[in-house]
């Protein structure tokens, strides 16, 4: 099933928009903003789960973030 769809106006930077339209072209504009749009907030909530962890058991230990690091470039 999928979703409902919003009509919004955004405002970016020309050369912004000229980037996406030559890999997008004109008529895939939109599913890359919100193709971009949902990565975006997929990172965020990445941050926050991390944030969060972090201000109820201190920083992340640096030997599990060098090898979440490795794992995530393919060593």
């Amino acid at each position: 099933m999928s979703e409902i769809t919003v009509k919004k106006s955004v405002t970016i930077r020309r050369s912004i928009a000229e980037q996406i339209e030559e890999r997008a072209g004109a008529g895939g504009f939109s599913s890359f903003v919100d193709a971009a749009a949902e990565h975006w907030l997929a990172l965020l909530k990445a941050r926050e789960i991390v944030e969060d962890y972090e201000q109820a058991n201190g920083p992340l230990p640096e030997d599990l973030l060098e090898e979440v690091s490795r794992e995530w470039h393919g060593e």
